[in-house]
């Protein structure tokens, strides 16, 4: 017979209710204050001035064809990307008739980190039965860090370091929207798995399409997903249970049919390059940055692989892992003890599976174009070790000992720091970069007009700026003038564009002849064979030769902007 759940009683209620309520207030500053419209125009905090920009882009076409317009490269259609998040906010934004700028950065972070709080909770609960499991499951899917902060307190006397280590934390969760509804529905299936058997045909639909879906809404938690109801169905075959390998079967063929539609070419974006994030980890100036055990590391490998190079290369993974993990390192004990007692479950098997893909994935394979890619894998290794943390910290939690409550606290407060670093970050008096006001009128301008491409000026690199109140030109190459005007550019956000594989390049070499040429067959040439509608430039971006030699009309010129319309 198995365990009895334990009682939750009117305090514990109250507890988790607070957890749940400071949690999704937390994650929410991350994304809240983003996108909204002040004195100097649209502000953004932190990555969303780019993330957050390209899933508006995205979801103004999400409703056009399946798979939709590439937003920021005419002419082609989305691939290789997962879009379903953005679909979501599209349909929002269509039924609710409410800026997709309020969705994204308010309402779905809201209702997010909410479901996130409340899903973790049930499936702890379920799964030892246990309220404590459940609370501490929730705490660390918000506030579980990095040991990040050990450092840089230690060499700069503050405490920051969340990524040091190269993994984003906890904290972050909603500064990816598509991860964190992959998490929501990670968790929906654990719900399922700890629910049902698939036993009827119902089940298994139910199962598969839970699971199925999340290789579009995230591609990474689809790959870990369907390798854990592969460890699960593998340890329920060996009990005599069928139902679990249906599940898998219908998730697989759910996951191919998307993936294959909407990502042909995804198979070659993956290079082998063993230990890669360890590297630069010792390598990079902005990560944790042991210049010593790195050229230690160089002198041995050019000379032989010995016993020294592989020490080298166990401290390197052993840092990797530990400072990423931070007090989830505890969370292997509570693993080794289930192990040890043979008291695995079959939510234990879906677990250990999706841990070993998102682990080694990482530590072995690259992402052609953004190397750096590979390592949303390990957020999910990271999400998934909180179970056990959450196992270890419900065992202390129950225990009369006062040393291991003292110990408990410690736990708290080595886990929590980098969370709280990090939300410091998003609460600075000035945005970081904003798209000035003059813009914003402009874009709202643009936005009215007929459909059409807009060709905007080629991003460049060594005008990049930092600091406050940057323009967003200025701060990254974005899909700006796309999310705003709800039309599709020749060429914008060449980051994800080469994440995502286009052959941009070239086309920017085109645009920035364009600019430069005084050949006026040629330029009209460039703007009629490409089908562009409307150019639009700012400041000290300037056409190469006068408007009427191109064949194009001014129709706004207002604070710096100019927009002009190529007649055909």
């Amino acid at each position: 017979m198995g365990k009895r759940f334990t009682e939750i009683t009117s305090f514990q209620k109250l507890f988790l209710f607070v957890l749940i309520f400071l949690g999704t207030i937390c994650l929410s500053l991350t994304t809240f204050r983003s996108g909204r419209e002040q004195e100097e125009g649209i502000a953004f905090w932190g990555p969303n001035g780019h993330d957050g920009i390209w899933h508006i882009a995205l979801a103004n076409q999400s409703l056009k064809s399946f798979p939709p317009p590439c937003p920021v490269f005419s002419g082609f259609k989305l691939t290789n990307y997962h879009f379903f998040y953005d679909l979501l906010l599209a349909l929002s934004g269509q039924l609710t008739k409410v800026s997709l700028f309020t969705l994204h950065f308010r309402f779905y972070p809201v209702l997010f980190a909410f479901l996130l709080g409340v899903l973790s909770f049930m499936v702890g609960y379920l799964w030892r039965r246990d309220f404590w499991t459940g609370f501490w499951l929730c705490f660390l899917n918000y506030f579980a860090g990095s040991f990040g902060w050990i450092v840089t307190l230690a060499r700069e006397g503050r405490i920051g370091g969340e990524s040091l280590f190269w993994s984003m934390q906890s904290i972050s969760t909603l500064l990816n929207p598509p991860f964190a509804l992959s998490l929501i529905f990670l968790l929906g299936g654990m719900l399922f798995l700890l629910s049902c058997k698939g036993k009827s045909w119902k089940e298994v639909l139910l199962g598969g399409v839970i699971f199925g879906v999340i290789i579009n809404i995230k591609a990474y938690g689809g790959v870990v997903a369907l390798a854990g109801l592969a460890s699960l169905a593998f340890f329920a075959f060996r009990k005599g249970r069928l139902g679990e390998g249906k599940v898998f079967l219908t998730a697989t063929v759910v996951s191919s049919l998307i993936f294959f539609l909407t990502n042909r070419s995804g198979a070659s974006l993956f290079i082998f390059k063993p230990f890669w994030f360890i590297h630069t980890m010792l390598e990079a100036r902005d990560r944790l940055f042991l210049p010593r055990l790195a050229l230690a590391r160089y002198a041995l490998l050019a000379s032989s692989l010995g016993p020294k190079l592989i020490l080298i290369e166990v401290i390197g993974l052993g840092l990797f892992l530990v400072g990423n993990l931070g007090g989830r390192i505890f969370g292997l004990l509570a693993l080794g003890k289930r192990l040890w007692q043979k008291r695995v479950t079959s939510l234990d098997s879906f677990l250990g599976g999706g841990m070993l893909v998102s682990l080694f994935l990482p530590l072995l394979f690259i992402q052609k174009g953004t190397a750096w890619n590979t390592i949303q894998f390990f957020y999910y290794f990271l999400f998934l070790m909180n179970f056990y943390f959450a196992a270890f910290l419900a065992d202390l939690t129950k225990t009369a000992s006062l040393k291991e409550k003292i110990f408990l606290g410690v736990l708290l407060i080595i886990t929590i720091p980098t969370s709280f670093s990090t939300l410091r970050d998003y609460l600075g008096r000035f945005p970081p970069a904003v798209i000035p006001s003059s813009e914003v009128v402009a874009l709202k301008f643009l936005r009215n007009q007929p459909e059409g491409v807009v060709l905007t000026f080629p991003y460049q690199k060594e005008k990049k700026r930092n600091g406050v109140l940057v323009p967003l030109r200025f701060y990254e190459t974005t899909a700006y003038v796309s999310a705003l005007t709800g039309k599709i550019s020749f060429l914008e956000d060449e980051m994800n564009l080469e994440i995502t594989g286009y052959p941009w390049r070239e086309r920017k070499r085109e645009i920035e002849k364009f600019f430069s040429s005084r050949d006026e067959f040629w330029a009209r040439g460039f703007l009629v064979n490409n089908q562009i509608d409307y150019i639009y430039l700012v400041a000290e971006e300037k056409l190469p030769l006068p408007p009427e030699k191109l064949g194009l009309k001014v129709i706004f010129n207002k604070g710096g902007v100019r927009i002009y319309k190529v007649l055909r």
